[in-house]
């Protein structure tokens, strides 16, 4: 609709106009990147526990570290990072823009207490304080992404937060690998692109236009999506920007409208999407994609790969990476749900095949493979879970919750997803000695499996909708149950959802309908 709207307006050149919708494209993007630069601090320190466990824990370290400590040094920051999503959400009241850069700032704080510290509490604390950051980063540039791209590029960027934590991991890998010993090294390093991040915003990056309309800066909004859409200091601001903000001031008055109850958040329209993507973070947690990130050079040594572990870890980014990388376009060819589905289905196979081959070890068979096997299942398991359910329930908090409350639910979202997390890091070692290795990968093949029927029966649609229409699509609507041959009404709201529109139904007696209405 709006590219439509951009080549017929103004003087009718359609290489003109076709200029003007490449810079905003442009425009637009750039202003995504440098959102998602934020993350990449937060996402190094995701990874900073699989390269930094065993130099901390050699003598060279300069600490005396137990294995107790050395636990607590991997799972710490799943403990914090709930924090970090609830301060996520109120730091975003405050602007779009000040969430981000919170995001940059205590990310730098927790890598420079590391690189600082003198000993392992100031080590710990520094890890906690990146936990918060990586709760931090969990939601603003997403929902900014949202807000601010066109319904054509919204597809894509919503998923740029999931490809810069997969390339922060893949970074803090790689400088694991070269770095060898030195985690101090590798903490500063670390700490500078947060620095850069933080600098970028406060120079280059824009306020969301919909953020400032609900703010009731309607000047500053106007302001905003000029500078988000080329428009030149010379030029008067195209008719069809100034439509498109009258047309979001349904949203817009939704979130700018204060909560005089708490009981609103309870209605169908907000609960729906929240226990949906509540589940959906509960099964990506427990099929064990996040185990693999934290312990990814332990968890290769437990699966019976022989390379170099932390050479590993690197396949493991690169593989992650090259993942996220394609599922922008598969979400922008087949949405949400379908890649949700595949993606299930591939993670059930392949730590299938890993624990039928775990299993086959432990049982005295012997397998001359030299850890091939072993190796491709968990590339492959982490290609597929990237395809979805380690991107998409991340890409779609920013769609699925109303305006009004989109702070608030994203953040406890976020905030939930994390306390899985923590959860799934804290008993992996315990599940290892109660299990062994083979029965912990049977477990993640059954959540795996579980998670697939979930998404399957429960997970939306949001592709080619707009914002409103989500929201539109789980409001109440009236549904007829019993029909005993008489003509029943199924009340349901247009496109505009300010009109109830009727439809006479005329069944056989006593026959049930069973499909409701969301739209007409």
């Amino acid at each position: 609709m709006e590219t439509a709207t951009a080549l017929t307006e103004g003087d009718g050149q359609p290489e003109k106009c076709n200029r003007r919708f490449r810079r905003e494209t442009f425009h637009q993007m750039l202003a995504c990147l440098i959102a998602n630069s934020s993350v990449l601090g937060p996402a190094m320190g995701v990874g900073y526990s699989a390269v930094a466990l065993g130099p901390l824990g050699s003598p060279k370290s300069g600490m005396s570290i137990t294995d107790d400590q050395l636990s607590w040094f991997a799972s710490v920051t799943a403990i914090t990072t709930p924090i970090g999503c609830i301060l996520s959400g109120l730091a975003m009241q405050r602007s779009r823009r000040f969430g981000i850069m919170t995001t940059s700032f205590v990310s730098l704080v927790g890598w420079l207490v590391i690189y600082f510290s003198p000993g392992f509490g100031c080590v710990l604390t520094g890890r906690a304080i990146c936990g918060v950051a990586i709760g931090l980063a969990s939601a603003p540039s997403t929902i900014y992404a949202a807000e601010v791209a066109g319904s054509k590029l919204r597809g894509i960027v919503v998923t740029w937060t999931s490809v810069s934590i997969a390339t922060g991991v893949l970074i803090v890998y790689m400088l694991g690998f070269f770095c060898k010993e030195n985690w101090r090294l590798v903490a500063l390093l670390c700490g500078m692109f947060a620095a850069f991040s933080l600098v970028l915003t406060f120079l280059m990056m824009p306020e969301s236009p919909t953020f400032l309309k609900a703010s009731g800066r309607s000047k500053a909004a106007e302001d905003s999506l000029r500078r988000l859409n080329g428009v030149r200091k010379d030029k008067k601001t195209p008719e069809h920007l100034l439509e498109e903000l009258l047309k979001s001031n349904a949203n817009v008055d939704d979130a700018a409208r204060p909560v005089s109850r708490i009981g609103s958040i309870f209605r169908a329209e907000n609960l729906k999407p929240f226990f949906v993507m509540v589940g959906y973070f509960f099964f990506q947690q427990f099929s064990g994609t996040f185990v693999i990130i934290y312990y990814a050079v332990d968890f290769a040594r437990e699966a019976g790969i022989q390379i170099d572990g932390k050479l590993m870890a690197i396949f493991i980014g690169l593989t992650r990476v090259l993942g996220t990388l394609c599922v922008s376009w598969v979400s922008m060819r087949y949405g949400r749900r379908i890649p949700s589905v595949g993606s299930g289905a591939g993670m059930t196979l392949f730590m299938g095949i890993l624990s039928v081959y775990s299993w086959a070890s432990s049982n005295g068979f012997e397998i001359p493979d030299r850890g091939v096997i072993p190796a491709i299942s968990i590339l492959m398991y982490i290609l597929m879970s990237t395809m979805g359910f380690l991107v998409l329930p991340f890409a779609m908090i920013g769609e699925v919750y109303p305006a009004r409350f989109k702070d608030i639910l994203s953040g406890l979202t976020t905030c939930l997803a994390y306390v899985f997390s923590f959860i799934a890091l804290k008993v992996y070692p315990e599940m290892l000695k109660s299990i062994d290795k083979h029965g912990v990968f049977i477990f993640y093949t059954a959540f795996s499996l579980a998670g697939t029927i979930f998404v399957a029966a429960l997970l939306p649609e949001t592709k080619g909708k707009t914002l409103r229409e989500i929201e539109e699509s789980y409001k109440n609507n009236k549904k007829a149950s019993t029909v005993n041959g008489k003509t029943k009404t199924i009340g349901c709201s247009d496109e505009n959802g300010d009109k109830d529109l009727q439809l006479k139904i005329i069944t056989s007696k006593d026959q049930r309908l069973n499909n409701s209405m969301d739209q007409v």
